[in-house]
């Protein structure tokens, strides 16, 4: 007996799985978030403003920024939804983040260098990872339930 509760295998198409899952809710919800602020504020919503560095701009891009941010929110319920696991939380905000940066750098033509860009978009790492890791762990220590058993303390 190992003295682990899970049983971990090594299963490469349900992490394929989860990664394709997580990226497009992530910018299913990017977008949504994008759509619905360019909206009340008369803005014009595109996929620069997804992709585009000079939109992540401290002095003009607000409205982007903030829609970031809130997304890592909603990656970390995507997160919670989808892998379910504390210890990957870590690795698949990675992943995702790391795809959005090789997604950028394709659409764009060069790297970032941008420090705005990447300030906001290692809060992003942060606060998806952080909030993930709460939920997850939250549910990890849930107590188990016994079917039948009725003890009384």
């Amino acid at each position: 007996m190992s003295g682990q509760f899970r049983v971990t295998i090594w299963d490469p198409t349900l992490i394929i799985a989860q990664i394709i899952a997580v990226q497009s809710l992530f910018y299913l919800s990017y977008g949504f978030l994008l759509t619905c602020a360019s909206s009340l504020l008369g803005a014009n919503a595109s996929l620069t403003n997804v992709f585009n560095y000079d939109v992540v701009n401290v002095s003009k891009g607000f409205l982007s920024i903030s829609c970031y941010i809130v997304n890592s929110l909603a990656g970390a319920g995507t997160l919670w939804i989808i892998v379910r696991r504390t210890k990957q939380c870590l690795d698949f905000t990675v992943t995702c983040y790391g795809f959005h940066l090789l997604f950028c750098w394709l659409y764009n033509g060069y790297f970032p260098s941008l420090i705005s860009w990447w300030l906001v978009t290692l809060a992003g790492i942060s606060i998806m990872c952080v909030s993930a890791e709460f939920l997850c762990l939250k549910t990890e220590l849930e107590d188990i339930p016994l079917l039948g058993a009725r003890i009384q303390v």
